[in-house]
């Protein structure tokens, strides 16, 4: 719609651009809209309307009460004062609540929820601390390394959580694509470890790019990663980390990292396996499965009757059983390794020397240097820069898919800002305690949430009992065997695998199989830092496709081919849409007239816009006529502004029909711009 403002020149020029005698006429579409009083200088303020045709001798007139608004209009709010308002909501005592969470439910803490935290939070660290001994191992770092990730986390959490379920600290995933971005590149130490500077650099990005996205909230940016892509790539990364551990397993040594030349060395060395250790780590295997089979017991209770106390007892040892099944089986193969070693029996492999007491807390190094060898800061960040772009958003999924799940079947709210400040200032105190990325962990979360935790102080109790661990129980770590962590983690991570999602993918939408295939083909045989890379890539390649090929309806009359695009025109399918209707004008229909129907049309860029230029020029040169129509009010503010010559823009195809029709009968000296009597606007822009 175009329309005319005709205030008084001269006396708006004295009065600052507003006439003196309050009243603005303004022409629409031959109707004239006269505002009886003139709007504030800071906005309208229940001003009406008086609107009428534009033929005088109309006899009625309507009025529309527009308002009222606020006095000031937000764009005319100075700098200044947006930097007070933003200060002073930042230190209100609401906002320290939602950074606080503790604030609000320390209050209403008793000794029963005391109780449930307390036994969640140590069948936790039970856990923990295995599973963190592992997964240092799947990182390529000591095994301590996996035991600092838990030391600091757990209390940031404690503190700033808005999910009483989840717990931080090493996960499956996290462990492995520090592997594949951070510890792979990294130089070993005189002893022969890794050096672990890399990863806890990795953390340090981690934990910034987690306190940036939580403060600007873009948590958003998460949604671009689609379902399909994500399952495939966990189900995938969890055959990875299984295959990975089949060498631990199997007692075998040298076999490199890669999943398909994974696969082939462990075929040749068969007849080499250690068959202590894979008795040892199969046995793990199973009986982990069966004592979480404990979990899906259903008890009868006779409605009659009360339940004794000693059954209730004996089902929430059951329960906690089943949940510190991996605690479990450590302990029992441990005692196994250390009676074996005591008679001299050396067959099982046991997890050998751990430094012993807490990390150094300390400035992590920007830069390495191990005797000659030296890794600058440039060099190193080049290096982690696919890491430092991914690690975040897979951090951020795994925790969010995790937190959401529990949050659900808990029925509590989860704050997705409020979490990721909580995993960035837990991942960038960990860098400082010489972990490696951190975040939440399914199978630790499940056993928080079935030991029935209240609060996240059942965090603190994990946090203690890691300590504990690290500052006292380091000698008897020796004898965990490294096959039962093996084991241990192929139990878990093998649950990850979700076969049933492929099928209902399939079932659902066929498209979205492709994106699932090609992630888990990507993950397995390129890698898992770059599955992700390319299942993403698929996914917006089929999101692009029908924005680049839009649907475009043809239809003629009486020598007018009418050509509406289904969706926007941008840079996409701007130059698919001037390709696909000069060609059909000229192979097929042969109009006089093209008419291209702008409903569907909300917004063009500036592709757009040539895009345009370019089938009007083809138009001219073919003896044919481009005809806009039926454009919103933005795209006709574009079209004006763009000042295309000799274009056409209509209100409606019938105008356009009627208007041209009209016009091949007519002289054709007449003005090629007009307003007919009907009130119908034709422009040329």
């Amino acid at each position: 719609m175009v329309s005319t403002i005709e205030p008084d020149s001269q006396k708006a020029a004295q009065n600052g651009g507003h006439d003196e005698s309050d009243t603005i006429k303004m022409t629409s579409l031959g109707a004239d809209i006269q505002m009886d009083k003139k709007p504030p200088v800071n906005g309208f303020n229940g001003s009406s309307y008086s609107v009428f045709p534009s033929d005088t001798s109309a006899k009625s007139t309507s009025t529309l009460n527009i308002g009222p608004y606020d006095d000031i209009v937000p764009s005319q709010i100075s700098l200044k004062d947006r930097a007070k308002s933003c200060c002073r909501s930042c230190f209100t005592l609401d906002t320290l609540k939602k950074r606080l969470p503790i604030i609000v439910w320390l209050p209403q803490y008793n000794l029963l929820k005391l109780a449930y935290d307390l036994v969640a939070g140590i069948t936790v660290g039970l856990t923990i601390i295995p599973q963190s001994l592992a997964f240092a191992g799947i990182a390529g770092l000591a095994p301590q390394y996996g035991l600092y990730c838990g030391v600091i986390c757990c209390f940031v959490y404690v503190l700033m959580g808005s999910a009483k379920d989840i717990t931080l600290g090493p996960s499956a995933i996290t462990s492995l694509l520090t592997a594949a971005f951070a510890t792979s590149f990294s130089p070993k130490l005189p002893n022969g470890d890794t050096d672990p500077t890399m990863a806890i650099m990795l953390t340090l990005t981690t934990g910034l790019i987690h306190i940036f996205m939580g403060v600007f909230k873009l948590g958003i940016l998460v949604s671009f990663i689609s379902f399909p892509v994500i399952n495939a790539f966990s189900s995938a990364a969890a055959i990875t980390i299984a295959v990975s551990q089949l060498r631990t397993l199997l007692g075998l040594k040298g076999v490199p990292n890669d999943f398909v030349a994974a696969l082939d060395n462990i075929r040749q060395r068969l007849p080499y396996i250690n068959v202590w250790d894979m008795t040892m780590g199969m046995s793990c295997i199973l009986v982990v499965v069966l004592i979480k089979k404990l979990r899906e017991i259903k008890f009868k209770d006779d409605p009659n009757k009360p339940t004794p106390k000693y059954i209730l007892l004996f089902r929430q040892v059951v329960l906690i059983s089943g949940s510190a099944s991996t605690a479990i089986v450590v302990i029992l193969a441990s005692i196994i390794l250390y009676i074996l070693e005591s008679n001299g029996i050396k067959a099982i492999t046991p997890t050998g020397y751990i430094k012993p007491g807490l990390p150094e807390v300390r400035v992590p190094s920007f830069s390495i240097h191990i005797g000659n060898y030296t890794m600058g800061t440039s060099e190193m960040f080049s290096t982690l820069a696919p890491g430092i772009i991914v690690f975040p958003f897979i951090a951020l999924i795994e925790a969010m898919a995790i937190g959401k799940y529990f949050a659900r079947i808990n029925r509590y709210k989860l704050d997705p800002s409020q979490e990721l400040l909580s995993y960035g200032i837990a991942n960038l105190l960990t860098a400082f305690f010489q972990g490696y990325p951190i975040t939440g962990t399914f199978s630790r979360t499940a056993i928080n949430s079935q030991c029935g935790v209240k609060t996240t102080l059942g965090c603190t109790f994990t946090g203690v009992i890691v300590i504990i661990g690290l500052a006292f129980m380091t000698p008897i770590f020796y004898y965990i065997p490294k096959c039962a962590l093996a084991g241990v983690i192929i139990a878990a991570v093998l649950a990850m695998v979700d076969v049933n999602t492929f099928v209902a993918l399939y079932k659902a939408n066929k498209i979205d199989v492709f994106p699932y295939l090609v992630t888990f083909a990507a993950t397995l045989l390129i890698g898992v830092q770059w599955g992700i890379f390319v299942g993403v890539g698929v996914s917006i390649l089929i999101l692009l496709y029908p924005i680049a090929r839009p649907k475009l309806l043809f239809s003629s009359v009486q020598g007018f081919m009418i050509v509406t695009p289904t969706t926007g025109l941008n840079f996409p399918s701007a130059e698919y849409l001037e390709i696909k209707a000069l060609d059909r004008a000229l192979d097929v229909e042969k109009p006089n007239h093209i008419i291209l129907n702008m409903e569907h049309l909300s917004f063009m860029d500036f592709s757009g816009i040539q895009a345009i230029k370019s089938l009007l020029a083809e138009c001219e040169v073919n003896g044919m006529k481009l005809i806009l129509a039926q454009g919103q009010k933005r795209v006709r503010r574009q079209l004006k502004l763009a000042k295309i010559k000799n274009l056409i823009v209509v209100h409606t195809i019938q105008d356009a029909i009627i208007k041209f029709t009209t016009e091949m009968t007519q002289d054709p000296n007449d003005s090629k711009e007009e307003q007919e009597s009907d009130g119908h606007f034709i422009s040329r822009l």
